[in-house]
């Protein structure tokens, strides 16, 4: 049998790959080795990598000084140092607290110690392992300090420290005079303190405190004889002192009366005087009736100019020997004095008009009426008072407050007035005419009117609805002053005219824009609209309205008013019409005679019509008439029955400031 030698099988070689694996971490750690070595036999003189340098008390200080030289490092410290020299220090004692900055005490950063601390971190680097952790960690370090005042600053702090002491004192509180109580001085001790302050920055507090001991020094002065000073002038002054002024009598109370003392200490005595310009000041107020100022002098118009005419000095009280009057009178039982007016050093001249824009005529309006009647006497009248009225700015001016209820002592006279819707006569009748006037000036000087009510019959002298009337104590006419200027009334009179002039400084254009009448039922409601522009540009717009009813006695609802009856002329019981369904006529019950006498006819207990009277009843005139409404002689009633969708006679205006003159307007009369 044959035989073979055994077969032997060779391994493959190993790829290169194979070989990159086994070697590969050898590879690397001598490449790591070798790094280390490089890295760590250059930072000898270094700062360890990662580290910072950081303090609570300085803000945005927290800086990577990692890897830097002693150089660098001491310039990071020294500005580190220099910013915590503002930082604030507050140094308190059981009374009191003052803030300084740390260079006025004395503490800074160690720049020497902290950088020599910092260049000693031992940074772990020495072995390969603590080299390799030292990219992954922080380390850090923190600023040394050091407290060096000297003595000059010491005395700086404790100065600012000091409290004098504060000797009792008498005081006037809630009208009586009384003790203060003393404070006791103090005298701070701050040197064995500041040590504290060095503590505190190395803990890094934040704020910095310290604080100081302190020394007590009492008052000077003692409390007892001032409480016995008190006592006396309380007791002196419990009546106060009755002041009589132009035969005025009026009594300073006690708190006042003390309020014008002034106590005095000499010697350990105690004396009172007074305070000569309190008391001139409070007795101006307190007599402001009886005083007569200098604000309202004698005024006249020349050229359309006003002017002052005479100069007009204020008497005030009081004489300058009220004070010494005052001082002797407390020494009486019963004190009391008897003072003068004196002569204001203030005189009014022309500046006086100048300075309240008194200075030119910015609205103006005339009516007409016939000569000789009464009532021209009452216009008259009521245009002489108003003759000089300055309204200021922002004030609104009432005529029933100036001028007061219109009587004969007064000097008004009986004339034509209308009293629900019907012509009558009263006394002070047609001041309604000065009143539309007034209104219609006022309102081409761009005034505004809070409160204002037309005539119920729409009369022809007056311009396109701009009207108003007025009663006692209403209806009142008042309008308000908007612009910055004062406002001078100048009413003007002749035999058959009445002109109201208003002077003031111009401040806006005023333009009548537009007129147009509403039906409301039978009534007609008539709008004026203005307009306001001012140098801005800015224009304001508003309007007054002014409800007319059909004819006199007849109103909205068109029925005759409460104090008429509507005529039944044939005696069928039954009122006639005309073509617009109008009662043909109305009458007064008082008129109601001769062949005709009121009749209720509704049996209501009250009168319904005037009729032809039964022939077996003899009528009374005097039975069932209606009594006239009460109202201001020359004034309009409301009509009654106003529709509820009627708009008010005294709409709301838009704020403004207006002057401009209105056009003139033509002659005519009216009743």
């Amino acid at each position: 049998m044959d035989r073979h030698p055994p077969l032997r099988l060779r391994r493959p070689p190993r790829p290169l790959w194979v070989w990159v694996l086994m070697f590969a971490p050898v590879v690397i750690l001598v490449v790591w080795l070798l790094i280390w070595l490089i890295d760590f036999s250059g930072s000898g003189d270094r700062t360890p990598r990662g580290l910072k340098i950081e303090s609570p008390l300085i803000s945005d200080a927290s800086i990577d000084i990692g890897g830097l030289s002693e150089e660098d490092v001491t310039a990071v410290v020294v500005d580190l140092a220099e910013r915590f020299q503002q930082t604030p220090v507050e140094i308190a004692t059981p009374s009191q607290a003052i803030t300084v900055t740390a260079a006025d005490t004395g503490l800074a950063v160690d720049v020497e110690g902290t950088v020599a601390t910092i260049m000693e971190l031992d940074s772990g680097t020495g072995n390969p392992i603590g080299w390799t952790a030292s990219f992954f960690e922080s380390s850090r370090s923190e600023l040394l300090f050091t407290l060096s005042a000297n003595a000059s600053q010491v005395a700086r702090l404790e100065a600012d420290l000091h409290r004098a002491p504060v000797n009792p004192h008498i005081v006037l509180e809630n009208g009586i005079f009384q003790v203060a109580p003393g404070v006791p001085g103090e005298v701070a001790e701050l040197s064995p303190a500041l040590p504290q302050l060095l503590e505190s920055a190395i803990r890094g507090d934040d704020p910095l405190r310290v604080e100081a001991e302190v020394r007590l020094i009492p008052p000077e002065l003692g409390e007892e004889e001032m409480l016995q000073t008190v006592d006396w002038i309380n007791q002196r002054t419990d009546q106060g002192i009755l002041v009589t002024v132009e035969e005025v009598t009026k009594r300073v109370q006690p708190a006042q009366l003390r309020a014008w003392l002034t106590l005095h200490s000499e010697n350990d005595l105690w004396s009172y005087g007074v305070d000569q310009q309190r008391i001139q000041e409070d007795l101006a107020e307190l007599f402001v009736e009886v005083a007569t100022v200098a604000s309202e002098p004698i005024l006249t118009i020349q050229d359309d100019v006003p002017v002052l005419v005479s100069e007009v000095p204020a008497y005030i009280c009081c004489e300058m020997s009220a004070a010494q009057e005052v001082l002797a009178a407390l020494e009486t039982p019963q004190p009391a004095v008897e003072l003068e007016l004196r002569e204001s050093d203030e005189m009014n001249d022309q500046s006086w008009l100048e300075e309240r824009g008194i200075v030119e005529l910015t609205g103006r309006f005339t009516t007409y009426y016939t000569p000789g009647q009464p009532r021209v006497s009452n216009i008259h009248l009521i245009a002489d008072m108003l003759q000089g009225a300055v309204v200021y700015p922002g004030e609104t001016f009432s005529v029933n407050e100036y001028v007061g209820e219109r009587t004969e002592e007064k000097g008004f006279v009986s004339a034509g007035v209308i009293y629900a819707g019907v012509y009558d006569e009263d006394v002070g009748g047609g001041i309604s005419q000065f009143i539309t006037t007034l209104f219609t000036a006022t309102f081409n000087a761009g005034m505004e009117f809070p409160e204002y009510q037309a005539h119920s019959i729409d009369i022809a002298r007056y311009r396109e609805g701009v009207d108003a009337t007025i009663s006692w104590p209403k209806p009142d006419f008042k309008f308000r002053n908007p612009n910055p200027y004062a406002v001078l009334l100048w009413p003007t009179v002749t035999s058959g005219s009445v002109t109201v002039s208003v002077y003031s400084t111009a401040y806006a254009e005023v333009e009548w824009t537009n007129r147009y009448d509403s039906p409301r039922r039978h009534c007609t409601l008539r709008t004026t609209e203005r307009s306001r522009t001012y140098s801005d540009g800015t224009v304001l717009r508003d309007s007054v309205t002014a409800l007319y009813q059909p004819r006199e006695g007849i109103n909205c609802q068109g029925v005759c008013t409460s104090s008429v009856l509507p005529m039944d002329a044939d005696g069928d019981g039954e009122v006639e019409f005309d073509d617009e369904g109008l009662p043909v006529a109305c009458i007064a019950p008082g008129d109601c005679t001769g062949t005709h006498a009121p009749a209720d006819v509704n049996e209501d207990d009250r009168a319904d019509i005037c009729t032809i009277a039964p022939p077996e009843e003899e009528a009374d005139p005097g039975d069932d008439v209606l009594p006239g409404e009460e109202g201001e002689p020359g004034e309009a009633v409301p009509p009654e029955d106003v529709p509820d969708d009627a708009p008010p006679q005294d709409p709301e205006a838009q704020l403004g400031q207006s002057q401009a003159l209105d056009p003139e307007q033509p002659a005519g009369q009216g009743v």
